[in-house]
């Protein structure tokens, strides 16, 4: 356990593709409630313990101006940096990382000395990831063993926030696994100069809606071309159990699951990336809510209150001691406030 370590977090705000999916607008800049997705993500990093600065890669002038707008302090709690976006997802990973290496001239010392240096990288589409949820990932994530520690949440996790009687929600695809079926949990602890194979990031991020069957296929070759051609049954076995999901096969996908032991999907991913890789189970559901869509976000306007009141008031036992209590910063009903609330914007511009 990381109990005393603390790292730097890249959060992703970058303007692209996927970034726009929902209502032609970048996600960071959305609101619920009145606030921007991004304030969210920020008060919370700001809460936890673990984390030291928060880097935030996107539009720079966009950004400075969602945060003057938000009255965001950039030094306390933690300090935050805003990191001018590059062309794609690993370009703003890695040239973000280096930025977060330089001293006070400003000058990347030698890389070679930084070669355990872990970052933690969170999306900026999960208003209801928790500070408690974060530490937990943070504190579990075995970095002296691994390079990269993945965060997963099990489905049993997610069935409080699917679509009810008159309520909308969100149905999330998962990955089968034979043990369980998972949703990612959007966070990362990554060493990034202990991934040798680090253009993989990108042709992973570049074919991961894997409901297109260009994409679908795409991505294979990608994977066995290069010589991965036995880590076709496992490969296969993902595709059809998301497939005959889709279909609510559920007899199919427990059938097709057996290809897919969690251990041994993690040492291909290891393989592939050349890197010691490692997924986490994190008991708390926040931060795999992510807005993937129109409707999903639609949703989340609409039922925000009730499932920020939801998670607060989950109950799991943890290692982890925490020594806050989280409120909505929106929720206006409720009784118990934060004791150091950040002021949020009612806007976002």
């Amino acid at each position: 356990m990381n109990s005393q370590k603390k790292y730097d977090a890249i959060l992703l705000a970058g303007e692209g593709k996927s970034s726009y999916k929902v209502h032609h607008q970048n996600k960071a800049f959305l609101t619920i409630n009145g606030t921007c997705l991004i304030h969210y993500i920020v008060e919370t990093l700001q809460k936890v313990e673990s984390i030291q600065d928060i880097y935030v890669v996107g539009p720079k002038k966009k950004l400075q101006q969602a945060f003057l707008s938000g009255r965001i302090d950039l030094t306390f709690p933690k300090r935050i940096h805003i990191v001018e976006q590059k062309t794609n997802l690993y370009e703003n990973i890695w040239h973000t990382f280096l930025q977060s290496l330089k001293n006070e001239n400003g000058a990347v010392p030698n890389t070679d000395i930084h070669r355990d240096r872990a970052v933690l990288i969170v999306p900026c589409d999960a208003p209801l990831m928790t500070s408690q949820e974060v530490e937990y990932f943070i504190s579990h994530a075995d970095m002296e063993k691994y390079d990269h520690v993945l965060g997963l949440v099990s489905r049993e996790k997610l069935q409080h926030f699917y679509p009810q009687t008159k309520k909308p929600g969100i149905k999330m695809a998962y990955i089968h696994f034979k043990e369980d079926s998972f949703r990612l949990n959007n966070l990362h602890l990554v060493k990034p100069l202990r991934i040798e194979n680090r253009e993989y990031i990108q042709k992973m991020y570049q074919y991961r809606y894997q409901r297109n069957f260009k994409n679908l296929v795409l991505l294979g070759l990608s994977l066995f071309g290069k010589d991965k051609a036995r880590h076709y049954k496992n490969y296969v076995g993902l595709q059809l159990c998301l497939f005959f999901a889709s279909l609510r096969l559920d007899f199919l996908v427990d059938f097709f699951r057996n290809l897919n032991p969690r251990k041994e999907l993690e040492k291909i991913i290891g393989t592939i990336m050349k890197t010691r890789f490692k997924t986490l189970e994190v008991p708390f559901p926040g931060a795999a809510l992510d807005i993937d869509n129109s409707k999903d976000y639609d949703a989340m306007k609409i039922r925000f209150d009730e499932w920020w009141k939801y998670l607060q008031e989950y109950k799991e036992s943890l290692p982890v001691a925490t020594n806050y209590f989280e409120v909505s910063p929106t929720a206006r009903t409720e009784k118990v406030e934060r004791p150091s609330p950040t002021p949020l914007s009612r806007g976002c511009k």
